[in-house]
């Protein structure tokens, strides 16, 4: 054990190096073109109006609390399964945002929730989860370092596949650079890696901890134009790999993925992000299907006039299957809603619609007809507005599932309360 800690850390001393020496290159490069000094890049000043914005104050060092509440209610069908078994539930804890101040130049942030999920009367399923992440950047006038990551430890539904909660450990790291060239232009080049661990448990006749965990690496390149001080254009480069656990494993694979969109400022009356790309995953197994196509990860709100917001969103991507011989499935989801003010802006009416399809490359067995997983969600809400921007809840709605090739259509309803902190 000990000799593998060494070899993986020498691994990680040799990659980290590389990544540092690209970067120092960058910069020596980027400051030979440099002609005119900024105070600081357009992601610094974020990073500083969320330190001058936070509750809290000790000196230096602010603070940011939250209490979180997320669905507590009724489920018709906490397992989303043909036989249904219901419960009332709940998830909720703390939060807290911190971040340090350091000479103008250096910005610590921080962030924890640890959270409590409780079933009424499935005492399994009752479980505590905790998310962690941080981050430190410094502030070159021009320039914007920033290394972080993650680490997050849950029980969770994490994708629609499957249907049980899962615990997985996810440990993440990252450096990122921004050099801004001006007011208009500036790149940005980020490098990522991530620890996927799942709890070994049976699902069907599948185990999901050797199915799924994986390392993922991606290096990535950013070209961002700002149009005016609330939209700003993007374009994006990214390479990934993944190395899954167990040798055994058909998911060993790479991807390459060319992005292009807006980012909206949160100020405006359009808000949100709209990214669509082209992705080229190929498999590493000689046997086993690749993709090539469109991707997506949008979602954006338009202030249509003052008691109106339009919502929407589409999402297509490849993900990790644990499903028999496919080793990915191609899940795409759009939504589209509202939500209406009333009342002085005190309460809050919202509609969304959403639709999701996943479709696998193969069939349960050679020559068979592949799997299509078709889910159809509706949900209404009222909020009443308790501060500027945190609204207290109630949801209620329908879920649908629907597959081709197994008996396993499912529906649900749901009823429950929830705090947010975007109203």
């Amino acid at each position: 054990m000990l000799k593998k800690g060494l070899k993986n850390w020498k691994v990680i001393k040799r990659e980290v190096g590389g990544v540092l020496f690209k970067i120092g290159f960058f910069i020596f490069l980027s400051l030979l073109l440099s002609s005119e000094l900024l105070a600081e890049t357009w992601k610094a000043k974020q990073l500083r109006l969320a330190w001058e914005q936070a509750a809290w104050r000790f000196g230096p060092l602010k603070i940011q609390p939250a209490i979180l509440i997320r669905d507590a209610g009724y489920d018709s069908n906490i397992y989303y399964h043909p036989q249904p078994v219901s419960d009332f539930w709940l998830t909720a804890g703390p939060a807290v945002d911190a971040y340090l101040m350091v000479k103008s130049r250096i910005i610590i942030h921080a962030f924890e929730s640890p959270q409590y999920v409780f079933f009424f009367k499935t005492k399994r399923e009752r479980t505590w989860n905790n998310y962690f992440n941080g981050d430190v950047s410094l502030s070159l006038n021009r320039f914007l370092l920033t290394v972080g990551g993650s680490l997050n430890n849950a029980r969770e539904r994490w994708n629609t596949e499957i249907d049980i909660r899962p615990r997985r450990k996810e440990e993440s790291a990252f450096v990122s650079l921004l050099y801004q060239r001006s007011y208009r232009v500036s790149f940005e080049i980020t490098t990522r890696k991530t620890d996927y661990d799942y709890e070994s448990i049976e699902y069907g006749s599948i185990n999901i901890n050797e199915r799924l965990s994986h390392l993922e690496n991606y290096l990535s390149g950013k070209f961002y134009y700002r149009l005016n001080p609330r939209i700003q254009f993007f374009l994006e480069g990214e390479w990934g790999e993944y190395d899954f656990k167990n040798p055994n494993s058909l998911g060993d694979s790479k991807s390459q993925t060319l992005f292009t969109g807006f980012e909206f400022s949160p100020a405006g009356r359009i808000r949100g992000r709209i990214r669509i790309g082209y992705k080229k995953f190929d498999t590493l197994a000689s046997e086993m299907p690749d993709f090539k196509g469109l991707v997506g990860d949008t979602s954006v709100s338009w202030e249509l006039f003052r008691p109106l917001v339009l919502r929407g969103s589409y999402r297509r991507d490849v993900n990790f299957s644990i499903w028999s011989r496919n080793p990915f499935y191609v899940g795409k989801s759009w939504s589209a809603g509202y939500s209406f003010y009333f009342l002085r802006k005190k309460f809050r009416l919202d509609y969304t619609f959403s639709q999701l399809k996943n479709d696998y490359p193969l069939g349960e067995v050679p020559d068979s007809e592949p799997r299509h997983d078709d889910y159809t969600l509706n949900s209404v809400a009222i909020y009443y507005r308790i501060k500027k921007t945190v609204g207290l809840g109630i949801t209620a709605g329908s879920w649908t599932r629907k597959i081709n090739v197994l008996n396993w259509d499912a529906d649900r309803k749901f009823v429950g309360l929830n705090l947010t902190y975007d109203f």
